[in-house]
């Protein structure tokens, strides 16, 4: 069989908001940020027309509610119909957001524009009168689609195809490959927090119905679960939130003669989420070799961190400009395709900083305001980068400049304090008075291993019984379960950070200066 090629995209969601940004962005950037999820829908179309698949196969949620926006639906009728009139056949399959019985499904498509329905269809695509593969595929009927669709899918010996542009049933040759299109979720796929929700199925489902390639949707998280066959998710095109970092794009495929499978991956998305971690201490150590780590004059004289706020400042736009520079290389460089394939570049990143390590920085930090002045510093300066850079928020992960394992040896209320932690971690409890505390930075012998001033890792089965009798009085009241949720639902990292700020906020209120 001649080789096959198709495009690959899901979860479009056309139109939808960026969530966690505030309201006070530059005109320059917030209209960036309204047209991301339509720019990427453009690159995709500008792909395929640079590349010429044999097909564009789209996994659901192109939209990004039920009743799509005026302006979301005209940029798709308007896309798919450039890609049909170049000869690109488009297969679509309504998700969970954009399902059978949403407006959208009423839109009028242009000719070889195929949308799924409530029952599995097969589609030929063909070439010069003989079948080159079959796209299989359904969409979701309703919003809240539970049944297991993947069981309804079955390789095809026999498929409708057009001939001389009559419809006829065709043989279906042994080696074309068979491709099912599904909006769904498997198992506990990494990336989602509603396993068994969506048109739930297993691996073994897919597998057993002998289809080649599963082009899916729903999870934006871009990952192959397995090979032979290739059960895909391509992830979204445009991340939305701070959780959908790292580039997202479209997978282009190619199946060769021998059955071999080759994915592509092509970054799309003009606005990308990253996150970038820095470290308080002197050379980006986090103070923890003691030393002034270099001879940069905002450390002088601090061996365990950086001098003042303004260092730390220069120090956190480096990495972001380090990012960026990353992702422009990144999407320059992009995958090697035909010639004139086009490369996209970024055109804003939006940031999480996460500042971690141990100095004498901890405690400006803490104070009111202090990591608020931060922010409107980095967000003025990323103002001015190419591309456009944003801040989202800044995730304090700092620890004071004191040797943690020391004061939990003191025998004071401040050491029984840390104990009690340590305890609630599932660790043995260090005894009391063999050490006076002793602020130098160094870890102590007994832990060599671990990183200074960080508290020991939590063990969460041993962490979650204290915390239960602890949180549930707050959480678990009328107004805590409203803006909080119920405690039970607190991961084992979500409980780790809270015995985190509880021991640094026993420190700063029960040891002296």
């Amino acid at each position: 069989m001649p080789a096959f090629r198709f495009v690959h995209a899901a979860d479009l969601h056309l139109d939808a908001a960026f969530a966690g940004v505030s309201r006070d962005l530059s005109p320059r950037l917030a209209d960036r940020l309204h047209r991301a999820t339509f720019t990427a829908w453009e690159r995709l179309v500008d792909l395929c027309l640079a590349e010429r698949p044999d097909a564009l196969l789209i996994a659901g949620d192109v939209h990004n509610h039920e009743d799509g926006s005026l302006r979301a639906q005209v940029a798709l009728r308007n896309g798919c119909a450039r890609l049909t009139d170049a000869g690109v056949r488009v297969f679509i399959a309504h998700g969970n957001h954009d399902p059978l019985t949403s407006r959208v499904h009423s839109l009028h498509w242009p000719d070889r524009v195929t949308v799924f329905g409530p029952q599995v269809e097969s589609h030929a695509l063909t070439r010069d009168g003989r079948v080159v593969a079959v796209v299989h595929g359904i969409s979701h009927e309703t919003d809240r689609e539970g049944r297991n669709l993947a069981k309804r899918f079955a390789r095809a010996a026999t498929v409708q195809g057009m001939v001389h542009g009559m419809v006829q049933d065709m043989d279906v040759p042994p080696g074309a490959p068979q491709i099912g299109v599904l909006h769904c979720n498997v198992g506990a796929t990494p990336g989602t927090r509603d396993a068994g929700r969506y048109a739930p199925c297993t691996l073994d489902d897919l597998t057993a119905t002998g289809l080649d390639y599963w082009a899916l949707g729903h999870i934006h998280l871009p990952q192959v679960l397995r090979t032979r066959p290739h059960v895909v998710y391509p992830g979204s095109t445009q991340g939305l939130h701070i959780n959908e970092d790292g580039p997202r794009g479209c997978h282009l495929v190619t199946v060769h003669e021998d059955g071999e499978v080759e994915l592509e991956f092509r970054p799309l998305a003009p606005v990308r989420w990253q996150v970038v971690e820095v470290a308080i201490g002197a050379n980006g150590n986090g103070g923890a070799d003691g030393s002034n780590g270099g001879n940069d004059p905002d450390d002088a004289g601090t061996p365990n961190g950086a001098a003042s706020l303004e260092a730390l400042h220069g120090r956190i736009l480096e990495a972001m400009e380090r990012a960026a520079a990353g992702d422009a290389a990144g999407s320059a460089s992009g995958t090697p395709g035909a010639p004139g394939t086009p490369a996209f570049s970024v055109e804003a990143t939006l940031f999480r900083v996460i500042l971690h390590g141990r100095g004498p920085l901890d405690r400006h930090l803490r104070r009111p305001g202090a990591v608020e002045g931060l922010l409107e510093m980095l967000r003025e300066a990323g103002a001015s980068l190419d591309p456009l850079a944003r801040v989202k928020d800044i995730e304090l992960r700092t620890r004071p400049d004191v040797d943690m394992d020391a004061l939990r040896r003191r025998d004071d209320l401040l050491g029984e304090v840390l104990r009690v932690a340590a305890a609630a971690r599932g660790l043995p409890e260090p005894p009391a008075g063999d050490d006076a505390a002793c602020p130098t930075g160094k870890p102590h012998a007994a832990s060599p291993d671990a990183p200074p001033g960080l508290s020991p890792q939590a063990d969460p089965a041993a962490l979650r019984a204290p915390a239960a009798a602890v949180l549930a009085p707050l959480y678990d009241g009328p107004r805590g379960r409203r803006f909080l949720g119920p405690s039970d639902a607190l991961s084992p990292e979500d409980l780790a950070a809270l015995l985190d700020d509880a021991e640094r906020i026993c420190c700063d209120m029960l040891e002296a200066d």
